[in-house]
């Protein structure tokens, strides 16, 4: 596989996040932390995922495989 394989997308998700240290619920932040990610869209690699490959090699190898739950996803562009 190449690139020409995959959709080039920037795709747009809540992350989930933690405190990073002892907080008292009305210091809990309650907004979603929104993530934009750009890549190449592997379609249909994950069930309930989108799954965003940073990389691909010449070979078809992926690197920096990032895997969405849907549920979080925002909203996804596709780049021409």
């Amino acid at each position: 596989m190449t690139t020409t394989d995959y959709a080039r997308v920037i795709v747009t998700w809540h992350d989930a996040h933690s405190e990073t240290s002892w907080t008292t619920l009305d210091e809990l932040d309650d907004e979603p932390y929104e993530v934009v990610t750009c890549g190449w869209l592997i379609a249909d690699a994950k069930p309930a995922h989108v799954v965003i490959a940073q990389s691909v090699g010449s070979d078809g190898a992926l690197d920096g495989i990032i895997c969405v739950p849907a549920g979080m996803v925002v909203g996804v562009v596709v780049v021409s």
